[in-house]
């Protein structure tokens, strides 16, 4: 039975699905654009009497999102893998003060040393 010797690098990443994002980006930034243009939108159906306009409002900002987003998320992870935007993300939040999920991240530095002291005249303690 035939093996393989190696796995490709990119075998398991998500595929690139719009303007350099995977798809939970596509969703993330069209999910970001929705609710930040819905309340303008909402806002403009009042003023105007017209209650299309809000829906019509946030998939226009939506559009927005995703075509920014897009150049942005691309420029941001240029040459570095997939995951380090999220590890950077997460640091930072851990950092911070706030748990994302079950992990805990190290968020300090300090000088371990490993070793016997002694005291006197070569004591051992």
């Amino acid at each position: 039975m035939a093996s393989i010797d190696f796995l490709p690098k990119r075998l398991n990443d998500p595929p690139v699905v719009f303007r350099g994002m995977t798809t939970r980006e596509v969703g993330m930034m069209a999910g970001a654009g929705f609710v930040a243009f819905l309340l303008p939108g909402i806002v403009a159906a009042f003023v105007f009497g017209m209650p299309a306009m809000a829906p019509t409002i946030a998939f226009m900002g939506m559009g927005g999102f995703l075509v920014a987003g897009g150049n942005i998320m691309r420029r941001l992870r240029r040459g570095r893998p997939s995951s380090m935007l999220y590890r950077q993300l997460n640091y930072k939040l851990a950092a911070a003060g706030i748990s994302v999920g079950d992990e805990r991240l190290i968020t300090h530095s300090s000088v371990y040393r490993i070793g016997r002291e002694t005291h006197g005249q070569g004591d051992l303690r």
